[in-house]
């Protein structure tokens, strides 16, 4: 007995073809109004924010004047902002006609990226752009100002920013506790410790700003503060009491301390701004450095006895992980031999990892001014896997790129999780050769790996790398089992379909339901695609065969309804 696919992935899938038939009696006007920008909002509503993204780089009309062309573009802006991409945000900007009128949410969100893209100038130009255009609503126009008092703080403008805040509270008090405690922090980094005092908050309230004035005044002793910020932050993972323990150790001159408050800040630093977390990065690194030389001269330790070094940082991992660490990265960079730089490399890594420092480990390697060709291959596999589950595929990419497979990893199993990184990183051709190598390998696939690998050409397809999704499916025809074979030719024949290939898809389509030995979801699915495609390629009559089998073949109402309105325009 021949094994069906999957119920409920056809029953999904089979809803979206019917749509698409139904969707053939649709006029075109009504079919633009109603299937398209409204389809997007229900991807975004769904959680689909990537894919909604790709929809609307297909398929909003560029004409910028055109009645709802605003519209489109205030769902890209929101969307763009949503996933962080804050470069991709302001090119868009730049690209269209200086005297476009953006919407109010893509002029705020662009203040905001020029913020965290550190171009304060920038955004005083997009909020400059809002409050000329007409009747800009009152919320743009607060988030507006709050964006221009960021640049102003980003540029180290003390006295503009101070006059901002007042003038702000001024028309929007009484402010969020947010707003009061940003404002408040600002002052104190920007060292207007007088002014910082006006958005303190409750006198009962140890907030990291009135530890920081406490610490400042020598209302409390740092060792205090540090008491007080280590119990605050374990209430309320609130990384701004690690900005407090900072000070703290930079006054007591505590290289321990340092680096401790240094990596829980990388930890917990901002990803939106980029350009601070590499500058954090680097700062770690350089704390890491001068931690390990000031005790290193304190414990006579000599300058180029690797070793002696090596053996104090293996002694005080358990009791003082943060000098370990110190230790650790003084040697990756200044050991003698190849071979303690890299254990140097994987122990700090290792580390960083057993303290549930992931994100740390893999900010301060990269920077760290460290080559890649210059880490340990095992510390690779680590910082790789590390970005890959951070979703930052192109990292992992630069770091897994030339490696073998892991002595733990089967190599096709490794081979698949390198291909989907390579294609979520943008290099499809990279992607391809993986898949390659899996499939042109002299071991018999299992069929969860052929599984896998269809998954991945299904991601192929939705990131229109078709070329590629086209190869894989082809090379898996003399491959799959039956089962998986009806899944083979069906997404064989979407993506000849997308390539235009009408005639080809309607072959791939009815070879996949052909393999059926019931007219089952799927094969009702791969009969209506045939169906449509032959249409398109002009086989009036062999469509028409088509549809009058799934006439005969169904009771489903849709599907009827479906098969008829498609027989009617023959």
């Amino acid at each position: 007995m021949r094994q069906a696919l999957d119920p409920q992935r056809c029953r999904v899938a089979l809803c979206a073809v019917v749509a698409v038939i139904v969707s053939m009696s649709v006029p075109a006007a009504t079919q633009t109004a109603v299937d398209s920008l409204e389809r997007i909002r229900s991807l975004v509503d769904a959680g689909a924010l990537q894919l909604a993204l790709n929809r609307i780089e297909a398929l909003q009309p560029a004409d910028t004047a055109g009645a709802r062309w605003a519209q489109w573009e205030a769902l890209r802006c929101e969307l763009l902002a949503r996933l962080g991409r804050y470069d991709a945000l302001l090119a868009r900007g730049a690209s269209l006609p200086e005297r476009t009128p953006l919407p109010g949410i893509c002029l705020i969100e662009s203040a905001r990226a020029a913020v965290l893209q550190n171009e304060p100038q920038l955004a005083r130009t997009y909020a400059a752009r809002l409050l000329w255009q007409s009747n800009p609503t009152s919320a743009d126009v607060r988030s507006a100002r709050l964006a221009v008092i960021e640049s102003y703080v980003a540029e180290k403008r003390g006295e503009d920013a101070y006059r901002s805040m007042l003038r702000f509270q001024q028309d929007y008090q009484p402010l969020e506790r947010t707003v009061t405690r940003r404002f408040a922090e600002a002052l104190l980094d920007l060292g207007l410790d007088r002014e910082a005092l006006n958005w303190l908050g409750s006198p009962d309230e140890m907030t990291p700003a009135r530890l920081r004035l406490q610490l400042r005044s020598a209302g409390l002793t740092p060792d205090a503060v540090v008491t007080q910020a280590r119990a605050a932050f374990a209430k309320t993972s609130d990384p701004a009491y690690w900005t407090v323990v900072l000070e703290a150790a930079l006054r007591q001159k505590n290289p321990a301390l340092e680096v401790e408050a240094r990596e829980h800040l990388l930890q917990h630093r901002d990803t939106r701004k980029a350009s601070v977390v590499t500058e954090s990065a680097q700062r770690l690194w350089q704390t890491y450095l001068a931690a390990a030389s000031e005790v290193g001269n304190r414990e006579r330790l000599l300058v180029g006895d690797d070793a002696a070094w090596s053996d104090y940082a293996a002694r005080r991992l358990g009791a003082a992980p943060f000098l370990a660490r110190a230790f650790y990265a003084y040697l990756a960079q200044r050991a003698q031999s190849a071979d303690m730089r890299h254990n140097a490399q994987l122990s700090l890594v290792a580390s960083l990892r057993q303290a549930k420092l992931d994100d740390v480990a893999l900010r301060v390697m990269r920077g760290s001014g460290l080559p890649g060709d210059a880490l340990d291959t095992q510390t690779r596999y680590l910082l790789g896997t590390i970005a890959a589950n951070r979703n930052e595929p192109g990292i992992a990419l630069e770091m897994w790129g030339g490696l073998q497979p892991p002595p733990d990893a089967k190599p096709d199993e490794w081979q698949l999780v390198f291909a989907r990184t390579a294609l979520r990183a943008g290099d499809s051709a990279a992607s391809l050769k993986a898949v390659q190598r899996i499939l042109g390998g002299p071991a018999r696939l299992t069929p969860e790996l052929v599984q896998s690998t269809l998954d991945l050409a299904q991601e192929m397809v939705d990131a229109r790398s078709l070329t590629e999704a086209r190869l894989v499916y082809e090379a898996l025809v003399p491959l799959a089992s039956e089962n998986r074979l009806r899944e083979t030719f069906f997404g064989l024949g979407r993506v000849l379909e997308l390539q235009g290939e009408q005639a080809s898809a309607a072959d791939a389509y009815l070879r996949s339901a052909l393999l059926a030995g019931s007219p089952d979801a799927s094969a009702l699915q791969a009969r209506l695609l045939a169906g449509t495609n032959l249409v398109r390629a002009g086989f009036r009559d062999d469509a028409r065969s088509q549809f009058e089998w799934i006439l005969k073949n169904t009771k489903d109402p849709a599907l009827l309804d479906a098969a008829r309105r498609a027989l009617a325009r023959l």
